[in-house]
């Protein structure tokens, strides 16, 4: 099936947090919701499809589990990432953010240390802080324009023996990082060497850009899969993230049982009668749907990057290997964060993420989601460049804020 991903569908008044909630997150209802990270794309039509029939039998009672959701799971990841998973590995829940809060509480105790590695999604932290246990921040290095680890920084906190979970983002959200096969299997090790279990957050895995593989944590490695937990998700890449439905893949079985016992403690095994057949849908039958999506996000990428460079060179994007989440460097600006907000958000009309709910080193950055159709994202550069003329002479001003 041919998918018109340049279709704008009007996502007002339809109880999107997206679009009806944009004032009351970001404080300016008519800012274009460029912020959380949704897509304004139609989902897939084998996913409508099963909803539809699901809906058309009229009766919603309690839903089964079956075995599809294991093999829909084990396809996918052998298919995209050539991860050989098995099925007593696989847990079903209701987002990959539950599995983040459940095994804080069944691996660690108040005041043991979880790492991070900062900017990063906030629920990382609020997972962490929620619980009442302490971040340890493995701050990424960025310079000239790329993130990369900190190893050695990684290796003295994993070593402290407070350490005893790290959160790893692969690919990484917000800064784009698409991690090499080597980057991934040296944070595997310098986990499974210092006892620190690793919880790799790979909803993005299938969002990678411009030729790039994902490479799953400790997957092929036994030493490695036994310390690891894994997330998937079809949430992002097919845009069901309101159906609620993820995977965690636990090879240890001592770690499984210990996650089970604190999902059974928290009721939190609560899908809907929609989440499976949409999951089991999205993962068998909508290759076609990924296929043509990816070529249009970089599409998206090319504009945004030459858009910036052409007409405001004082942003600067950093490059993405994966997701649709654009990190925008404006500390070319000269702004303070405040004033940085206002330019985007009030003044431009651009509803972005400010950086720094992301932690520390996000202070002067925003994320701007690019899966929307081309000409929301042309509409939202000319208001950006708009307000940039105002701000500079031809680009070589000074920044207001200053």
């Amino acid at each position: 099936m041919q998918y018109d991903f340049d279709a704008i569908i009007d996502r007002r008044h339809t109880n999107s947090v997206k679009w009806d909630g944009v004032g009351e997150r970001l404080g300016n209802p008519d800012a274009i919701p460029m912020w959380v990270a949704d897509a304004d794309f139609v989902s897939p039509e084998p996913v409508r499809r099963v909803l539809e029939q699901q809906v058309r039998h009229g009766v919603f009672g309690y839903p089964a589990r079956s075995e599809q959701f294991q093999r829909a799971t084990i396809d996918w990841a052998a298919r995209r990432y050539g991860a050989a998973l098995q099925a007593d590995w696989l847990v079903f829940t209701i987002g990959i953010v539950p599995i983040l809060y459940t095994m804080v509480q069944a691996a660690t105790q108040p005041g043991d240390e979880v790492i991070v590695q900062q900017p990063v999604y906030h629920p990382f932290m609020n997972a962490v802080r929620d619980q009442g246990r302490s971040i340890s921040n493995n701050a990424l290095l960025y310079r000239e324009g790329r993130y990369d680890i900190d190893f050695e920084d990684l290796e003295r906190r994993a070593a402290r023996p407070e350490a005893k979970l790290m959160f790893f983002c692969n690919p990484h959200n917000p800064v784009g990082r698409a991690w090499t096969k080597e980057e991934v299997d040296r944070v595997c090790r310098i986990c499974l060497e210092n006892h620190v279990l690793l919880v790799s957050d790979e909803i993005h895995a299938d969002l990678t850009l411009f030729g790039r593989r994902h490479h799953s944590a400790a997957v092929g490695t036994p030493a490695y899969e036994q310390n690891t937990v894994l997330c998937y998700a079809p949430s992002k890449t097919f845009n069901i993230a309101g159906i609620r439905g993820s995977c965690a893949v636990i090879p240890n079985g001592e770690v499984r049982g210990r996650f089970l016992h604190r999902l059974r403690c928290n009721d939190s095994v609560q899908e809907s009668l929609f989440s499976l057949p949409a999951y089991v849908a999205a993962y068998t039958q909508c290759d076609d749907y990924l296929a043509q999506l990816l070529p249009y996000l970089e599409g998206n990428v090319r504009y945004l990057a030459d858009f910036l460079q052409t007409h405001m060179p004082r942003i600067r994007l950093v490059q993405p290997g994966a997701t649709y989440l654009m990190w925008l460097d404006c500390s070319g600006l000269g702004l303070r964060k405040d004033a940085l907000y206002d330019f985007f958000i009030n003044r431009s009309l651009v509803g972005v993420s400010p950086g720094e709910g992301f932690g520390s080193g996000g202070e002067q950055f925003v994320r701007m989601n690019i899966a929307c159709p081309r000409a929301t994202l042309e509409r939202a550069c000319g208001q950006l460049r708009q307000q940039y003329a105002l701000l500079f002479d031809g680009g070589r001003g000074k920044g207001l804020g200053d």
